[in-house]
């Protein structure tokens, strides 16, 4: 994972890539924690090089959205590739985090019961 400033004043951006499995959980959250804790007003989890997103990613993003340290903040995500928007999708976590970046994703419950009304 790479930390570096963003465009943004206070905004801090970590770049992670490779697997999240629960290995790399750990050192994850760690350097999550970390990011959040220099960002002022903004932390961008940016996920286009992760190539296996697991529970343990899953994990990791709930974990520092719901932080104490947190409070005040604003988490943002980009995924770029349906192996990290697939399980948030799966998890309900594309209607609870903010999500950017995203391939085509499909319909979620509410689209699906508004069609089945039609």
């Amino acid at each position: 994972m790479r930390l570096a400033d963003g465009p943004e004043p206070g905004q801090v951006i970590a770049s992670v890539s490779g697997e999240l499995d629960a290995a790399s959980n750990p050192l994850l959250q760690q350097t999550l924690l970390a990011a959040l804790r220099q960002a002022e007003g903004l932390l961008t989890i940016d996920l286009s090089g992760v190539t296996f997103f697991g529970s343990a990613g899953v994990t990791a993003l709930v974990w520092v959205s719901q932080h104490p340290e947190a409070a005040g903040k604003h988490v943002g995500v980009i995924a770029t590739s349906r192996i990290v928007t697939g399980p948030l999708e799966l998890t309900g976590l594309l209607l609870r985090l903010d999500v950017q970046g995203m391939p085509g994703v499909a319909a979620g419950p509410q689209d699906s019961e508004d069609r089945a009304r039609r």
